[in-house]
């Protein structure tokens, strides 16, 4: 895999930090932070790999996850409002998301295959291994990895991992959902569960 250009913005150089920004876990508040703004996309471990294996085995690899349902919430509700999404965002949700509108809708035809096959491809859900694993590998390749539901906490412990000095945490494109379990029918969670299986194993999640 050689992707046609470099994962190492400047930033990433002058800090030797390579933060893997998961779609929908608070990577727009840490790039913020620790690179001074939200650009740089969203890349995968495999990538910055790909590259330069020296530079990813040498920096500092750091990530956040998050509850998969609760992801998958975030996202959709992201994606269906619009109001602080991209032109491809918002594009996506017009041509495959609106086929299915309102969030039961949408998960429960997660169940189709080809309709979850044009889902599972859209960066926001694809799995949270998918950004954090090496291929064949069993565990993520991170040196640090925070939760988003102990954002402030792991932020801190993060800032002390690395010499930094303590401040308040600031939370970024937040979307505006319920508690995702008063989102769920017990049906709706299991395909959410079947999708997002490795995740739920590999991160120690539970609905």
């Amino acid at each position: 895999m050689t992707p046609s250009s470099t994962p190492y913005i400047p930033e990433i150089l002058e800090t030797r930090l390579i933060f893997v920004h998961v779609p929908k876990a608070a990577g727009t508040s840490v790039k913020t932070e620790f690179y001074g703004g939200p650009g740089a996309g969203h890349r995968r471990i495999i990538e910055f790999a790909a590259h330069d294996p020296g530079r990813m085995r040498d920096f500092f690899k750091f990530s956040f996850v998050r509850n998969p349902w609760d992801r998958l919430l975030s996202a959709h509700a992201y994606l269906t409002d619009g109001s602080k999404a991209t032109g491809r965002d918002r594009r996506f949700a017009r041509e495959v998301m609106a086929l299915h509108p309102g969030f039961e809708a949408f998960v429960l035809a997660l169940e189709d295959p080809g309709f979850r096959r044009r889902v599972m491809a859209y960066d926001h859900f694809r799995t949270q291994a998918y950004w954090l694993c090496m291929p064949g590998a069993r565990d993520h390749a991170m040196d640090f990895l925070g939760r988003f539901e102990r954002f402030d906490e792991d932020m801190e412990a993060l800032r002390d991992r690395l010499g930094r000095p303590s401040r308040p945490a600031v939370r970024i494109l937040s979307s505006d959902h319920p508690p995702y379990r008063d989102a769920y029918s017990a049906r709706m969670r299991d395909i959410a569960g079947d999708i997002y299986a490795r995740d739920v194993a590999l991160f120690g999640y539970a609905f």
